[in-house]
């Protein structure tokens, strides 16, 4: 997995069209697995390059991060053979992006031809893009969408942390607790 760490302006142009996920994966949590499982699998059928973007923060610096960078490139690495991670830094230039800007970027930069997100996904500047854009976008057959479990979220991890009730997050989200620590 090569790793790359750059801003929205200065993305790498790929060589090979992709399937590509993007979220902050914060927990690496079952949910997020199966994404990147499916991410993963389409791009191996469909001869493409696997790619995830993630993020360096979360946009509302308040909101701690689960996992530390260094443990999400380890357990990605580790775990799936995805072809490109790209962690994006988050600053104006990302924030500012519109949903068209970003599609654009995708098309062009990643060679994007399918997509694999979580049903609650948004995008672009003040979240303005979802999943139907994506799809009128790249075409309805070319993006695959999971439906979000509310009981499988980042924020009821915190929520068992909080509680001290860590045994829990392992058996019912399948999250390593080593990766929290």
């Amino acid at each position: 997995m090569k790793v790359f760490k750059t801003d929205i302006n200065n993305i790498n142009q790929s060589e090979k069209k992709s399937c590509v996920t993007i979220g902050m994966f914060d927990a690496l949590h079952k949910y997020h697995k199966i994404i990147i499982n499916k991410t993963e699998s389409i791009a191996r059928e469909n001869d493409l390059e696997s790619v995830i973007i993630t993020f360096d923060h979360k946009p509302n610096k308040k909101t701690q991060t689960l996992l530390n960078e260094k443990k999400k490139i380890e357990f990605l690495k580790e775990n799936f053979k995805i072809d490109q991670l790209i962690i994006l830094k988050v600053d104006e230039n990302l924030i500012e992006t519109t949903k068209k800007e970003f599609v654009d970027i995708l098309k062009t930069k990643l060679k994007t031809v399918k997509l694999v997100e979580g049903s609650d996904f948004r995008f672009g500047f003040q979240k303005s893009g979802d999943i139907q854009y994506l799809k009128n976008n790249f075409g309805e057959e070319n993006v695959f969408v999971y439906e979000r479990n509310e009981n499988i979220s980042t924020s009821k991890i915190k929520e068992l942390v909080k509680q001290n009730k860590i045994d829990q997050i392992d058996e019912e989200l399948e999250v390593n607790i080593n990766l929290l620590k």
